[in-house]
């Protein structure tokens, strides 16, 4: 009953770090894409899909700049910034004169789910 015990409050103290973690603390870590779904994505051959979903990633650095791979031939390199209420990214590809605006619809430890604005 005592490990069951502590064990319990080992789960409920990681569940309480991770929710009082911040998106801008959450997010930094490689990301793999599983599942992409909206305007356009029928139109993306399923061969395409199953490249991206086993080769896919998108890492967010702490200092601001995220590298992806795996969508083409190259690494994408850029910068993003987050909200303060955690709702919003907003990325630029090096390079580019524009920026890509993105509803961040949830994120924890392990999932993060995005929404791009187009």
């Amino acid at each position: 009953m005592k490990l069951f015990t502590a064990l319990l409050l080992l789960i409920t103290i990681a569940m309480a770090s991770c929710k009082d973690r911040s998106a801008k603390d959450l997010v930094l870590k490689k990301w793999s894409i599983k599942e992409m779904s909206g305007k356009g994505v029928e139109s993306i051959p399923d061969s395409l899909k199953k490249k991206i979903y086993a080769n896919a990633t998108m890492e967010f650095m702490k200092d601001g700049k995220f590298i992806s791979s795996g969508l083409d031939n190259s690494d994408k390199k850029g910068t993003y910034s987050i909200s303060e209420d955690g709702k919003t990214m907003i990325s630029t590809n090096e390079g580019d004169t524009y920026s890509d605006t993105l509803n961040i619809l949830e994120i924890t430890t392990d999932r993060l789910i995005m929404e791009d604005k187009k």
